[in-house]
């Protein structure tokens, strides 16, 4: 991990970021961070107590049952929100946040500034509507669909950008299901006209 303080790069970050209008209207002593592939962001002996906005890059959070077994939640990129539930004081004790590929993001330390936070409207609502849309995302993924082929179809539609599903082992993980499941469920979609292949790995969603 390697932090930045340089103003101008930091400026520069902030009005290309999605989240421009929020970042300088709380007015936050902010710094980028960066991660190498498989740096940890987040896991329970580590300081969580910072904030912060991916820029760019790639990870994967997933949990770590009580018999050492991994169960993938999320896999973040461009934009994702980390640190929310420290702003409530809501320790980690059983998940990780692993960056997978090198990852930027823009941050700031709770601590320093979780009173002052607490008190702005505009960020609390910021940080609730975050929390309901991962929780939205993990309900589509785990509770409504009753079978993988459901699961892979739900994850094509809605968390691939421009329905482009890359990457078989990664997205076999987040599907909870095995590499040579999805590879199966994914012929015999292109076999049916269902999907594209459009590289190794790669898939496009056509209907």
């Amino acid at each position: 991990m390697k932090k930045i303080y340089d103003k101008n790069r930091i400026q520069a970050a902030v009005s290309g970021c999605k989240y421009k209008d929020l970042l300088e209207n709380l007015e936050l002593e902010l710094c980028l961070i960066e991660y190498e592939p498989g740096e940890l962001i987040s896991a329970p002996w580590l300081d969580s107590s910072i904030f912060q906005f991916v820029l760019s890059g790639e990870l994967s959070i997933y949990f770590i049952r009580d018999d050492g077994s991994m169960y993938s939640l999320a896999a973040g990129q461009d934009n994702y929100i980390l640190g929310e539930m420290d702003l409530f004081l809501i320790k980690n004790n059983h998940i990780y946040a692993e960056v997978t590929k090198k990852l930027t993001s823009i941050a700031f330390m709770t601590e320093n500034y979780r009173e002052k936070l607490c008190q702005n409207s505009q960020f609390l609502y910021f940080v609730g509507k975050s929390m309901a849309e991962k929780l939205e995302v993990l309900t589509a993924l785990d509770a409504a669909p009753s079978s993988i082929e459901e699961r892979v179809m739900t994850y094509m539609k809605f968390m691939c950008e421009n329905k482009e599903l890359k990457g078989i082992e990664k997205t076999a993980f987040r599907l909870h299901c095995s590499a040579r499941q999805l590879q199966r469920i994914l012929n015999h979609y292109e076999k049916t006209g269902v999907v594209v292949k459009i590289g190794k790995g790669a898939y496009k969603l056509i209907r």
